[in-house]
């Protein structure tokens, strides 16, 4: 009997030393994932510290910018999200090319001597017109492609390429109207700004298309998004502008910014968050793949839950340009998803995007979800 209780005592101390020890793995392993989540946090607290500083070097920098231009001309110009303005380092020459519009303007400015004829300054000024115009068509952008090729065209039909560049830019200038402007600079010296205007190919925008289809469509493919809807966002957010960059700052052919749709989607792609600078986001293949991911994730994630695939598309339009939380308070006042995807659910495709149009708290997202949709119809068949 002795023996017998002897044994239960040792099986039950074992039990109750075991259960110590259980409870004491489950404490360790709490606080280890405690660890993590508190390493975690503060991994992203301090990507959000980086973006904040780099949003603040980037304004300083543009600031700075400025105030040099100034002192030389009679107004700024900068690049924009369907503009891209290039100087040279000396600041005495730029090009703006307006992918909306299908325009390029290039100006150059020559400092007002007295002790040089008219016919001199002139001609300086075309010399400097025409080695500007020769470096904006041979201008690459972050994929190596010239930015305006297949965009342009001699008197003679030929594409304009780097090839042929120099001597199409002398053939322009000879020939087009050249603008003359004399003002004083903020450094109160005089100059003369020459300037020059010309069209890009009517299929312009299509062209541009064409350059970035197969990524597009690989991307869609492997995000499970429909490509008209990359096509139609590409083209209302920078006209296939390789070079697109708004003041926000957003990069790139979709705009993306660095601190929510950049990096929102580069976690949504490879589990990890960082901080995308503009050299990272203007190269077409990186900007296409995150912009194509950040799709799929309004989509698949934000509103995974909305069953008609119209309704689903115009949310996630409107998600594109103004966030899922907007979205979901035009629908119930509160930014709260499940709520709002009640609604949705409840209305018809028609009745949703009626209702956004109305609703969308910004007159630039009801716009904006107008243009999208409307273009999709032309990249329908782009498959």
């Amino acid at each position: 009997m002795f023996k017998k209780l002897t044994s239960i005592s040792f099986v039950f101390l074992s039990f109750v030393s075991g259960q110590t020890e259980y409870e004491q793995w489950l404490k360790d392993q709490k606080a280890g994932l405690d660890s993590m989540a508190a390493a975690e946090n503060a991994y992203m607290a301090s990507v959000s510290k980086e973006f904040d500083n780099y949003v603040v070097e980037q304004e300083q920098l543009y600031q700075d910018f400025k105030d040099e231009v100034e002192k030389k001309w009679d107004a700024f110009k900068f690049s924009s999200s369907k503009t891209y303005v290039d100087y040279d380092n000396d600041l005495n020459a730029r090009a703006s090319v307006d992918f909306e519009k299908g325009l390029v303007e290039v100006e150059v400015i020559v400092e007002d001597d007295p002790k040089q004829s008219v016919v001199e300054k002139k001609n300086a000024g075309d010399k400097k017109l025409q080695k500007k115009l020769t470096q904006i068509i041979k201008k690459p952008a972050d994929d190596d492609k010239p930015l305006l090729k297949d965009q342009l065209q001699n008197n003679q039909g030929r594409k304009v390429t780097t090839s042929n560049a120099k001597s199409f830019a002398k053939e322009i200038v000879n020939e087009k109207k050249v603008k003359k402007v004399e003002f004083e600079g903020k450094d109160g010296l005089k100059r003369i700004k020459y300037t020059l205007k010309l069209k890009l190919q009517p299929n312009h925008v299509n062209t541009r298309a064409n350059r970035f289809k197969q990524d597009v469509i690989t991307q869609s493919k492997r995000f499970n998004i429909d490509p008209a809807v990359a096509f139609a966002i590409m083209q209302t957010e920078s006209s296939f502008n390789p070079k697109a960059r708004s003041h926000i700052p957003a990069y790139g052919l979709m705009q993306l910014v660095p601190k929510s749709g950049a990096r929102d989607a580069y976690n949504y792609v490879y589990k990890k968050d960082k901080l995308l600078r503009g050299g990272y986001l203007y190269k077409p293949a990186n900007n296409i793949e995150l912009g194509c991911a950040y799709i799929s994730k309004i989509r698949h994630s934000y509103f995974k839950s909305i069953q008609n695939e119209k309704s689903a598309t115009y949310c996630t339009i409107s998600a594109y340009n103004t966030g899922a939380g907007n979205v979901a308070k035009s629908f119930t006042g509160k930014t709260k998803l499940k709520p709002a995807i009640q609604v949705i659910n409840s209305k018809s495709p028609r009745g949703v995007y009626d209702h956004l149009k109305r609703e969308l708290p910004y007159k630039e997202t009801r716009d904006y979800l107008e243009k999208v949709t409307k273009r999709m119809a032309y990249y329908g068949s782009w498959q």
